[in-house]
């Protein structure tokens, strides 16, 4: 009689102990250990996903970093619409020739003139030819009979021209080089990948670009790397705001990168619950003391 009553005792005091919350949501049926499993998989899955949006939000943002130096080219000074052309060049360098000619002519004759060989008026004829001749070298006397440069002020103006590009170009590569880094933009401008640009990119990542450039003709390679980059640099840069909208749209904070494997804290998670089973939540219930 005693051990039956002290048995009643022992499960009356089981029957009241409380069940953990945990215990209580714990699925206990295949169904809902499939639920939770599938719930798991999809958290998983969100954030690979989210993970992997953020490096690459990450890498277009360093992408444009790097070639920010892009948006301060100045195109007025690679374009070298002022640069003398040869046909011009040629010109003057003719009148030059037409120039030195007659003062040759002129001299001989006035000395001509002082040796006997021809009469003397026709000697000071020659010399007062040969003065106003040489007056033509003065730019202040020259510019009453003609506006056009000559030979040497073209050769000056080409100098100057091609000192103000090659300085830009040296401000626009830096210590660090710049053609180099447009090669990683090929993805958004596949003329970039073509072999006419691949030496320029290979001596700007040497440095020694400066060693290269010369001519005229270098210097307009380069401004025609420096506009397919720009192409490609705003592609890059509407690309990333793009994903950087839609990211704000979905609840998913890219401006910082989140490592992998770890949970991203910008997600919020709207998968379904697992609904509690009746079993589980007859746990719950105190059974009331019998009488």
């Amino acid at each position: 009689m005693e051990s039956d009553k002290a048995k009643h005792q022992s499960e009356e005091v089981s029957a009241s102990k409380p069940v953990s919350g945990a215990a209580a949501f714990k699925p206990t049926t295949s169904k809902e250990l499939d639920l939770a499993r599938k719930r798991e998989e999809r958290k998983e899955i969100e954030r690979k996903r989210v993970s992997d949006e953020q490096n690459q939000q990450h890498i277009r943002k360093k992408l444009l970093a790097e070639c920010q130096t892009l948006l301060n080219v100045n195109y007025d000074w690679l374009y070298l619409d002022d640069y003398p052309d040869n046909r011009a060049v040629a010109i003057a360098k003719r009148n030059r020739d037409y120039w030195l000619f007659v003062c040759c002519i002129v001299f001989v004759v006035f000395c001509a003139g002082v040796l006997g060989a021809v009469p003397a008026w026709v000697g000071g004829s020659a010399f007062g030819l040969l003065f106003i001749t040489l007056c033509f070298a003065l730019k202040p006397f020259r510019r009453f009979f003609s506006e056009d440069p000559t030979l040497h002020e073209l050769l000056q103006e080409r100098k100057t021209l091609e000192f103000r590009a090659l300085n830009h170009i040296k401000l626009l590569e830096g210590q660090e080089g710049l053609a180099w880094k447009c090669r990683k933009l090929a993805k958004y401008n596949e003329n970039l990948k073509r072999t006419l640009f691949q030496g320029v990119m290979e001596v700007s990542a040497k440095k020694r670009l400066f060693g290269v450039i010369r001519e005229k003709k270098h210097i307009r390679l380069y401004l025609q790397l420096i506009l397919e980059a720009e192409k490609a640099y705003k592609r890059l840069q509407k690309d990333y705001l793009k994903h950087h909208f839609n990211n704000l749209e979905s609840g998913v904070d890219d401006t910082t990168e989140v490592p992998s494997g770890s949970p991203s804290p910008s997600v919020i998670d709207t998968t379904e619950t697992v609904p509690v089973s009746e079993s589980s939540s007859a746990k719950i219930e105190h059974p009331s003391r019998p009488e």
